[in-house]
């Protein structure tokens, strides 16, 4: 085969520019990448997020390592874009990576070579100014602009007790739209600390004649350990836009400059509790009460037939986990079936109160007198600094009936058909065996007890068909208005108490109940609490506690009468309520 003489230049031609563009190639990785760094902003803000770019006009030798970034700065995010052009022929390639980035203090940084593999970007000098506070404040001192947006924080009291309530509030004032905006929890020293959020709340109020949108957080924070309290910098994250308006679709615009605010840490001293107090015992709040509502008149039950106490324990900035229980006493002559407490925490922008709610259904064995000793707790009032007692003062119960009744009706499966109230927790007791031994010694004792035996089985067949034909043996039935007219029973009402008659008020409080809810199944003043307005509910207990107190206290209709006629407006917005939850606190 034989190769012309003429092709041979343009084959040579071509090797020769591949050699070429290697050798070039091979020149340009023998050298070290020219890397450059550059800031969009210098000095910044500590607010104030910022780019640090970095170029390199040649390949380099290896992905950046940013990691030393990281100890001063925040990385927010990062892009990455690469740039060919040709100028008269002669290529060139350019890198970038672009990072913006936020300081996590103020000062004078340094920012460190970055390693490229071999080679390295030069060091950059950073200053980092303090953050924007509500003025801004130039070089001499004198106040200049107010800032657009800023973040502060407060603590209700300096100075506090140990697991006792401090209230943290912390609050974004603003002029500008916001996008994509959040605000951090607060964190503190104690690691024990309970945080609890509590309320949330907008609105926009004047500061040195500029009208604010704010949004304010509080918390409910509960220290475990004495000594400095110190509560960190909470943190604002959001895009700020500060030429466009406020407006309703401010959430949904991501345009505008990232921006973070740092709120001042505050700090408390947190005292230790008194030595004289027993831990136990400590019950730091700003009140506490006891309260107690019985299910029917203590002063004529029947022996055998159970009446329901409750006990609710009600203190104002503790939470319900730290309420104690509460211990009953073993009287002679009544049984004791003490429910499974409910508890519940309310929190509202003051504070959290924590409830406590104990029911004790009491069944009397026996025809007699019975006093229930007085219930006590000790508390630490963290207004005054002082230590007090809330206490129901002791009760005096009085039962009427034989004993012998007394015995059949305390077994469990009748405690659980009378109830009018929630079913106490009962634990299993065998029911007295008086009778077994009577027969014994006298046969004529088996046929008393024989007698007595069939009628209890009558009576349980009788109550079984009833709660049969009603369709359920909890609930009470529910009766048609018509039966239960409503105009009368508020006449009667009006007029009872209007003559100062608690007695007479009592029973045309029940009928009226019982038309206005349509439960004909109410027969106390404790069942009609339960379904009406606090502000009723306070009254009707106020009348409760004169009709059965020991010292038959006298009694005013006055107010009863202006709650029960605001009942009648309200009363389309309160129903039935037969829950397991504690219900509104008389005079909250």
């Amino acid at each position: 085969m034989v190769i012309e003489n003429t092709t041979m230049p343009a084959i040579s031609k071509m090797i020769l520019r591949t050699l070429l563009l290697f050798s070039l190639f091979a020149s340009a990785a023998a050298q070290a990448a020219n890397i450059t760094v550059t800031t969009s902003r210098n000095p910044v803000a500590l607010d104030d997020s910022f780019h640090l770019i970095y170029e390199a006009d040649s390949s380099v030798d290896d992905d950046p390592d940013f990691s030393p970034i990281y100890k001063d700065f925040d990385v927010l995010n990062s892009s990455q874009s690469t740039n060919m052009r040709s100028i008269n022929g002669n290529w060139s390639m350019k890198k970038t990576w672009d990072l913006a980035v936020i300081a996590k203090t103020v000062g004078k940084f340094t920012i460190p070579p970055i390693a490229f593999g071999k080679d390295t970007s030069p060091a950059i000098q950073v200053t980092v100014t303090n953050s924007s506070s509500p003025n801004s404040v130039s070089p001499d001192g004198q106040s200049t602009i107010p800032a657009k947006i800023f973040l502060e924080s407060s603590i209700d009291k300096k100075t506090g007790w140990v697991q006792s309530q401090i209230i943290y509030t912390v609050r974004l004032l603003r002029t500008v739209s916001i996008a994509s905006a959040s605000i951090t929890d607060p964190v503190t020293n104690d690691p024990d600390a309970i945080i609890h959020k509590i309320a949330e709340d907008n609105y926009q109020t004047t500061r040195n004649g500029i009208r604010y949108e704010v949004f304010e957080r509080r918390y409910a924070i509960y220290p475990q350990k004495s000594g400095q309290l110190k509560i960190n910098p909470v943190m604002f994250e959001g895009r700020v836009n500060a030429q466009q308006p406020m407006t309703i679709f401010d959430q949904f615009r991501m345009s505008g400059q990232l921006k973070r605010l740092r709120s001042k840490a505050i700090s408390a001293t947190i005292k230790a509790a008194p030595g004289s107090i027993n831990l136990q015992d400590w019950l730091p709040a700003s009140e506490v009460q006891l309260l107690e509502e019985w299910s029917d008149d203590i002063q004529n039950i029947k022996t055998g037939d159970p009446i329901t106490r409750t006990i609710t324990i009600a203190a104002e900035g503790l939470t319900a986990v730290q309420l104690p229980d509460l211990k009953f006493e073993e009287i002679d002559g009544l049984k004791l079936y003490p429910d499974k407490a409910i508890t519940e925490d309310r929190p509202s922008s003051s504070g959290i109160t924590g409830l406590k709610q104990i029911k004790v259904a009491i069944i009397p064995t026996a025809a007699g007198s019975y006093t229930l000793p007085e219930i006590e707790l000790q508390w630490w009032n963290t207004k005054t600094n002082s230590s007090e007692r809330a206490i129901i003062p002791e009760k005096v119960l009085t039962a009427t009936g034989s004993a012998t009744t007394s015995n059949i009706v305390t077994t469990p499966a009748l405690i659980q058909t009378q109830s009018t109230d929630q079913e106490p927790a009962v634990i299993g007791e065998q029911p007295p065996a008086p009778l077994t031994a009577m027969a014994a010694a006298d046969p004529m004792w088996k046929y008393i007890a024989l007698a007595f035996a069939l009628a209890w089985l009558i009576t349980l067949l009788l109550l079984f068909r009833r709660t049969r034909g009603s369709g359920t043996s909890d609930l009470p039935a529910k009766t048609s208005p018509a039966k239960l007219p409503v105009k009368p029973a508020i006449a009667a009402v009006q007029k009872h108490a209007a003559n100062n008659d608690a007695v007479h008020t009592r029973e045309a409080l029940i009928e009226w109940a019982r038309a206005a809810y349509q439960y004909e199944h109410i027969n106390n003043l404790s069942q009609i609490s339960e379904r009406c307005s606090p502000q009723l509910g306070q009254s009707i207990r106020q009348l409760n506690e004169s009709l059965y107190s020991k010292d038959h206290l006298g009694w005013s209709g006055k107010d009863l009468l202006s709650q029960f006629k605001q009942e009648q407006v309200l009363l389309g917005k309160h129903r039935n309520k037969h829950s397991s939850t504690l219900k509104p606190l008389y005079g909250s």
